[in-house]
């Protein structure tokens, strides 16, 4: 099967955004990532705060990482490390084409 690219994108709260940039930092199979700011709502408040819960969302941080399927494997057990325990959201897409400009 050929190589092909793929996009991880990672849902990840404040608390470990700083220790996902710390992990994705030491992978080699990944030139890099992108890394931005949202706001996550949910019908499921029990796991928000009580600001949180008060404003109606929860900062959160969304990572896009671009990378071959080969390497999705490495990729997530790397990540399940230090996300397991707050139950990080993340899905992978296809990428059907890519460059630059």
């Amino acid at each position: 099967m050929p190589t092909s690219n793929q996009m991880l994108s990672l849902i990840v709260p404040d608390e470990l955004k700083d220790d996902v940039v710390d992990q994705l930092m030491t992978l080699e199979c990944i030139s890099g990532f992108n890394l931005d700011r949202m706001k996550g709502y949910s019908k499921a408040h029990s796991h928000f705060n009580i600001n949180e819960q008060v404003e109606g969302y929860r900062a959160l941080n969304r990572f896009e990482i671009i990378h071959s399927n080969a390497d999705e494997d490495l990729i997530l057990l790397s990540l399940k490390e230090i996300c397991h325990t707050a139950q990080v959201r993340y899905w992978i897409s296809p990428i059907t084409s890519s460059g630059h400009f």
